[in-house]
Order: structure tokens, then sequence, then C-alpha cells
């Protein structure tokens, strides 16, 4: 059994090109046809359709948009506080060496000028307190620690013992020094202060300085500054983190249908087309190379001569355009003869290879035109001094299966693509049966 080959299969198939070119435009223009179809119908029936969906559309678009811009809003104000966090020298301070300066203030009346007890001045601890938050120039005091003032006044820290009449102020630092700087300049200010008072009031006590000292190392004071400082920027990133998230949940409108331009129904058309061709083609020929393994047809000259033994004779029964020619010229490697040709080499061959044949019997073909092309073709090779005759099918006519009696040998004449391999093996067993030699083989393109 002859076995097919991807080449008898490609040019099976390209022999078809016609065919293929025809579907594939046809089914084009379908699917072109189909898509004008439905934007007429769109244009038609969905204009004002199409505006109100432009107007829904802007309107669910904008409150989308005014969401996330109120989230972006926030997010950005949450940035920012970060950014003021991670800018403050506070946050970054080691705890372990963080240096603090503190001092007892405690303010004692003066006796009265009979020596009798003074009373303790109405309101004087608040006068003091509000100084400090409110007087005190914190740009100075930064400055003694390397800070700015909204840093500065951020480690200070104080108590007030209302009954003991005593001021406890504290503050951190870098370091020590730095520290003990920053607090000695807190009190030069509260000193500055005190002269502002009027002269009895400030004639009526006085202030001592008691236990003050520097240190450095850790303090649960500057601990939970610097912690208050971390957890806010650990909350605000958390909150940017979920503002995001929601952020990112915010369901914008799809686009709405639209009115197509000149331009979209062009591109539409082309785009139609070329799917439209390509799957007309690719259908027609994923056809063809169904039918290429099952319709049992002989398609190649390989087919022929793997069947005859013989080297078959490829030509042209038409004159055929320039792109069947330049295909069937590259299928027979070149070897494509002109009718007369084909048949006169055939009878050289012959002559030549079996010259105890004298009387050939061309066979095969049932068609009375491709009959006639072949007698003339016949008439022309006169000369070679072979009788032979034209019969048709010996399967088909009894006649011409009687008439192999006369003959010496048999010449095959058979249609690329139309005869089967199952006839072309019953004429060999028929011929062989009546005594006779297939001696040449012709193939009509």
């Amino acid at each position: 059994m002859y076995q097919a080959k991807g080449r008898d299969c490609f040019y099976y198939i390209l022999r078809r090109w016609k065919s293929i070119i025809a579907l594939a435009l046809i089914a084009a223009f379908l699917m072109c046809g189909l898509d004008v179809f439905k934007t007429l119908r769109r244009w038609n029936n969905d204009k004002k359709q199409c505006e109100k969906d432009a107007i829904a559309y802007e309107e669910a678009w904008n409150i989308a948009h005014d969401k996330e811009v109120a989230y972006d809003v926030d997010i950005k104000k949450d940035q920012d506080e970060i950014d003021l966090i991670e800018d403050n020298p506070i946050y970054y301070y080691d705890r372990d060496t963080i240096g603090s300066a503190s001092v007892f203030l405690q303010y004692e009346t003066v006796p009265l000028e009979n020596g009798e007890a003074r009373p303790f001045p109405a309101g004087l601890i608040s006068l003091y307190t509000n100084a400090l938050t409110d007087i005190t120039d914190w740009d100075a005091v930064g400055k003694k620690g390397g800070l700015e003032g909204k840093y500065a006044f951020s480690l200070f820290t104080f108590t007030v013992d209302n009954a003991g009449h005593i001021l406890y102020l504290k503050i951190f630092g870098e370091d020590q020094d730095k520290a003990v700087a920053m607090l000695d300049e807190i009190l030069v200010q509260l000193d500055e202060y005190s002269k502002t008072l009027d002269k009895d009031t400030r004639s009526a006590y006085t202030v001592s300085e008691v236990n003050k000292l520097g240190k450095t190392g850790k303090d649960d004071t500057f601990n939970a500054i610097q912690d208050t400082l971390k957890n806010r920027a650990r909350d605000l990133r958390n909150d940017i983190v979920n503002l995001n998230n929601v952020k990112g949940e915010i369901e914008y409108p799809s686009e709405p249908p639209t009115m197509p331009s000149t331009f979209d129904v062009i591109k539409s058309f082309i785009k139609f087309f070329g799917f439209g061709f390509v799957a007309g083609a690719g259908a027609l020929i994923a056809l063809y190379y169904i039918l290429f393994y099952l319709n049992g047809k002989v398609n190649s000259e390989d087919e022929f001569e793997f069947y005859t033994g013989i080297g078959a004779m490829a030509y042209d029964s038409r004159k055929k355009g320039g792109i069947d020619r330049l295909i069937a010229k590259k299928e027979t490697r070149g070897l494509l003869y002109a009718q007369d040709d084909a048949v006169i080499r055939t009878l050289s061959n012959i002559k030549m290879s079996n010259p105890e044949a004298v009387k050939i019997m061309f066979t095969g073909i049932d068609s009375d035109k491709q009959v006639n092309a072949i007698k003339k073709s016949l008439e022309k090779a006169a000369n070679l001094g072979l009788q032979f005759g034209l019969e048709k099918n010996i399967l088909s006519n009894k006649e011409a299966y009687d008439h192999l009696k006369f003959y010496d040998a048999v010449v095959l004449v058979e249609k690329l693509d139309k005869v089967s391999s199952t006839v072309i093996k019953k004429e060999i067993e028929q011929i062989e049966i009546a005594g006779k030699k297939v001696v040449g083989t012709l193939v009509i393109r």
C-alpha cells in the first residue's frame, strides 16, 4: 500500500487554491456583511440608548472618581504626617543613651517685716506653668539641644505640687549635655519672666533649685514619648493600607456602547474580512486534508509509479494560468511536459525498452474529449513505426477489454485525483490476466 507523503498532501491542497480563495472570499464577505448589518442596526435603533448610557456612565464615573480623590486626599494627609514624624530626630534617639536633665523648683514665701509668716501668693504656681507653655521661647531652648523648637517642646515635661508649692521640670536630649543645656535655657527664661511680675508679688517669695541633675540612660518617660511617635506612624501606615484597599474596591462603570465612526466601521470591516478569509480558507484546507486521506484517489505521479512500476509522464490536459503551471512544475520537480511531448516520449521509451512491443493500446480514460486529444498527439508520433489504438477503460467497457488480445502492450492514461488506487490495481490485474504488460503511464493533470 502506498504511504502518502506530506508533500503529496501539500500539493493536493495547493492545486485547489482557486476554490480555497473563492470560499475564503465568500466567508470574508459574509462575515463583513454580518458586521455591517449589526452596525446598521445600532445606528438605526440604538442611538438614543447610547446617549442615555453615556449620561449615566458619566454620572457613575464622576461619583467613583470623587470617592477615589477623597481617599487620595486622606492618604496624602496620612503620608504627610508620617513624613513629619520620620523627620523628627526624637524618632531615632537611642533609648539606651538618652540624656535627661531635671530640677525641682521650690517656691517659698518671704516673712513679713514683723516676722510673721506671709501668705503664699495666690495663683503664683499657675503663673509659672502658664509661662512654661505659653511664653517660653522654645526655638531658643531647642537650639541649645540642636533641635527645632517644636521638637524640644515635645521632650519637656513638668509636674505641679500645689500643696508644696513645687514645680518639677524635666527635659530630654540626645545626650546628657544637650539636655542640661536646654534645661538651663528654660530656667534662664523663667528667671527673666520673674522680673516681669509686679514688685510686690516678686518680693513675696523666693525660688530655690533643688536636686538639679543630669543623667544618661533608659527612662520610661522618654520611652513613652518615643512610643507615641512610633505607634502613631504605625497606625498611619496601617490606615494608608486600609485606605488603598478600600480605594481599590471602587468600581468604575464599564465604558458605554458608542455609535461607531466611519473609521471604526472600516477597521471593523477589515478585521471581520480578515477573520472570515482565514476561517473560510482554514475550513476548506482542513476538509481537503481529510479528503486526501479518505477519498482513496491517486493524488501524485509518485503514487502512479508505485502501482504501475513505471515512471509516469505528467502533462497538462488544458491550457492553465501561470499559478497553476508553477504549482504543477514545482510538484513534478520541473518535469512537466506538453501533451504531445509526453505522448511521444512515452512511445519512444517503449520502443527502446520493449522492442518486441509493436502494437500499443492506450486505455484508462472514458472522456471522449480526452480520447480525441490523445488521438491528435498519437498522429504526430506516426513516424516512430509503432501501431497504437485508443480504447476506453477496460474495466467499464467490455469491448475495450476484448481488444486487449490484439495488442502487444498497454499504456495507462489516468486523470490525477480522479481515479482510485483500487481501480488502478484492478486494471493492472486484468491486463496481466490477459497476458499483456503495462509499459507506460500518462498522468493527465
